[in-house]
């Protein structure tokens, strides 16, 4: 079980975050996100428009049956594991609903130059828990194009072959990451309306299926999800 968000939590220091890192790497070898991953599978499945059941996003996030690869796990890494995911879960969604002062967890290079890929590919596997809630997006000339940097930081790579497709040159970088996080809060404060509908107790609505693996990607590029962000 993951979400709380029940208030304010204390960000991560640096030891905890190393520490969620390294758990989240032992816990089902390459199947499990990495911390980049998770923190923007995380922004995207709190900007959802209606909640997700967190054992959906545990074994999203571990990549496989959530209470079988915890059964595995020592006891306190598993309660460890568990408490640092709610924790961090809940301040970047202090961090979303403060509209300001949003820090991303985001990869850096051997040269410190920002990556951001996995920021990208962990927050498009969040739009595919609900894709056809996204919708809207879609529909909107203002909001369109708010998934655009990061399809286009997660493609820079084919997921099956890894063969690198289209390289983002080095100075024009950082500026797709800091469009993607912006864009990030913008497609927050857009669903803001519908979230507080569905949480809403008068709010009655049929459950959606997340996008199957032979679905096609809800990026839009018309490949299979499994081939294309649902496999990275």
């Amino acid at each position: 079980m993951i979400p709380s968000t029940g208030g304010h939590a204390l960000a991560l220091n640096d030891e905890e975050l190393h520490r969620l890192d390294e758990l989240l790497a032992g816990a089902n070898e390459d199947e499990s996100m990495t911390l980049e991953e998770f923190d923007g599978f995380t922004a995207a499945t709190l900007t959802s428009p209606v909640p997700i059941p967190p054992e959906e996003l545990l074994g999203e996030i571990l990549g496989g049956s959530s209470d079988e690869i915890v059964a595995t796990l020592p006891a306190a890494d598993s309660e460890t594991l568990q408490r640092l995911l709610r924790r961090h879960r809940d301040n970047v969604a202090y961090q979303l609903h403060e509209g300001q002062g949003f820090s991303p967890v985001l990869a850096y290079d051997e040269e410190g130059r920002v990556d951001g890929r996995g920021w990208a590919i962990g927050y498009l596997r969040g739009v595919g828990m609900r894709a056809e809630d996204w919708s809207p997006l879609d529909n909107d000339d203002d909001f369109a194009d708010v998934l655009d940097p990061m399809v286009r930081l997660a493609d820079e790579f084919d997921p099956e072959s890894g063969e690198l497709r289209e390289a983002i040159p080095v100075d024009e970088r950082p500026k797709v990451v800091e469009e993607m996080i912006s864009n990030a809060m913008d497609a927050f404060a857009f669903f803001q309306e519908a979230r507080e509908r569905a949480l809403s107790p008068a709010t009655v609505r049929r459950d959606q299926p997340k996008v199957g693996r032979n679905d096609p990607c809800p990026c839009g590029s018309g490949r299979k999800y499994k081939a294309c962000h649902g496999g990275q």
